[in-house]
């Protein structure tokens, strides 16, 4: 069964692939973080970041420009659960990332001081960044949802040519 993908699916997408740059990438590379880390998505130069993000803003603007873009053959349950895994996962992504901005509320509602040198932020940082990592996961499997419905539509049409393909010889022999 195809399923059309609504708005809010379209700009919880798009907003994802932004995110992973902006500014969760940024973040993961920027201070004590990036040193935990390894530097984040930022970690392969600036060669890799200016690749990924052309890649990101150019699947953007399919998914802007083109209204079917983003839609999918559901075929099974196990290609609905991970579509729903991947939605899922997007969503905590896209707050992980806007809670970056919020670390020091955070770090003080949770720990009450900032401690010795500030540890409660870093503590903070740290999780929400890797809690913003699942958007680009979520991405992945969202993806990899669509690729599988698509692959099982084709296996699929495939059997009736064939199958109408052979009833066609037959009659003809």
């Amino acid at each position: 069964m195809k399923t059309e993908a609504s708005r809010s699916l379209k700009w919880l997408y798009c907003l994802t692939l932004i995110a992973a740059i902006i500014p969760s990438g940024l973040f993961g590379a920027a201070g004590w973080v990036g040193l935990a880390t390894g530097g984040g998505i930022l970690s392969g130069g600036i060669l890799s970041v200016v690749t990924l993000f052309a890649i990101f803003i150019c699947r953007t603007v399919l998914v802007v420009r083109n209204p079917h873009t983003l839609d999918a053959y559901i075929t099974s349950t196990p290609v609905k659960l991970l579509r729903y895994l991947g939605i899922f996962l997007m969503v905590v992504g896209l707050i992980g990332s806007f809670a970056i901005f919020f670390i020091k509320p955070l770090a003080l509602g949770i720990f009450g001081s900032p401690g010795d040198s500030g540890v409660a932020f870093f503590v903070v940082g740290v999780m929400i960044y890797f809690i913003s990592s699942a958007g680009l996961s979520g991405f992945l499997i969202f993806e990899a949802s669509r690729l599988f419905g698509f692959e099982a539509r084709h296996k699929e049409e495939s059997k009736l040519e064939n199958a109408h393909q052979t009833q066609q010889t037959r009659s003809a022999a």
